[in-house]
């Protein structure tokens, strides 16, 4: 049984750390984009506006990601920290978990 549950720990902590990172990495994909399509020409910003069902899917998702707003990506990233660290203490939580040392009288 623990070892069941050391094996359930450590699974559990490296799902939760591998989303939170996933979720850090999305975030800075979503600033980065975010970013150059501010960068980007107004008049050129408004045409693909115009004209996104005719874009590309690269297009669309960029034009897409340039209107998410700062409040959702900061919140976003507490999230992911908060699963980074929920994780990495439940990851190490199951290498410490010991048997019991009772034993029974002969």
């Amino acid at each position: 049984m623990l070892a069941f549950a050391r094996w359930f720990f450590a699974l559990l902590g490296g799902l939760l750390l591998g989303a939170g990172l996933t979720l850090h990495g999305q975030v800075a994909f979503a600033r980065y984009v975010k970013k150059e399509v501010d960068g980007t020409f107004f008049l050129w910003r408004a045409i693909g506006e115009a004209t996104f069902t005719f874009q590309g899917g690269e297009t669309q998702m960029a034009l897409a990601m340039g209107t998410v707003p700062d409040e959702a990506l900061k919140e976003s990233d507490r999230a992911a920290w908060v699963l980074v660290i929920v994780g990495g203490l439940i990851a190490l939580t199951a290498p410490l978990l010991r048997g019991s040392k009772v034993r029974s009288a002969k």
